[in-house]
């Protein structure tokens, strides 16, 4: 009989085996579980005694034998005032008459009455000029001293002002000779007679070829009608738009 017959036959080893292992693999797991208490134990142990102990609270022993009686429930007695002395203020002091000696006798001023003042303030005229040559004199001089505000200013208008008279620009000989046409927008002040007093270019195109110039030329031969706020004519800023082209 060979060597494998006798081996299965009797199986050496294997029931050996299977009857100690299960044995020893629960002796070992109980041996390691334990070690394993033992050293968290321990730690937990060494941590828990290593605390100091809390301090004992503050503990304050009265003896009632020492302490007053307690107010009375039923006692409805007020409850002393307390009085409050008031500051002392000493009376104001009287003013005493002092003596002036007579002042000396001053000029008499006659005040003019109202109808005085005006017929004194009105201008004298020539007796060749009459009222309403007068009145028209002063108003073209007020005109003429009007004050032309910032561009960046807005004065407000009912009325817009009209061109009545608007000549066309001449065409630049630069953008004629290559056969450009253009347009430029003008920001202009036109004041209370309708007369254009002031000429800024906001945009032209194209640029630099002479149509700026010519525009400010043109604009400043046109006549508007003023423009009107509350009946009365006033001194705006108006954009008008100038356009250059072949005839």
């Amino acid at each position: 009989m060979d060597f494998y017959e006798e081996f299965t036959k009797n199986r050496y080893g294997s029931f050996e085996l299977k009857r100690y292992v299960a044995r020893y693999l629960w002796i070992g797991l109980a041996i390691s579980v334990g070690l394993h208490g033992c050293a968290v134990g321990s730690y937990v142990a060494g941590i828990a005694l290593s605390r100091k102990p809390p301090a004992p609270k503050r503990i304050i022993v009265l003896d009632p034998s020492k302490l007053g009686a307690p107010p009375s429930i039923t006692d409805k007695t007020a409850p002393p005032t307390i009085k409050v002395s008031q500051p002392t203020i000493a009376p104001p002091a009287t003013a005493k008459p002092v003596a002036i000696p007579d002042e000396e006798e001053k000029e008499e001023v006659t005040i003019q009455s109202q109808e005085e003042l005006a017929k004194a303030a009105a201008p004298t005229a020539d007796s060749s000029l009459g009222s309403a040559d007068v009145q028209v004199m002063i108003n073209e001089l007020k005109l003429e001293d009007e004050v032309i505000p910032g561009s960046d200013v807005f004065t407000p208008y009912e009325v817009l002002p009209q061109a009545i008279v608007n000549p066309n620009p001449e065409f630049p000989a630069m953008a004629k000779t290559a056969g450009v046409t253009g347009k430029v927008v003008v920001n202009v002040y036109i004041d209370k007679k309708g007369d254009v007093r002031k000429c800024e270019v906001m945009k032209a195109t194209p640029a630099g070829l002479g149509f700026e110039e010519e525009a400010c030329k043109a604009i400043l031969k046109w006549k508007f009608t003023p423009a009107i706020q509350q009946n009365s004519p006033v001194g705006v800023w108006v954009a008008i738009p100038i356009t250059f082209e072949f005839k």
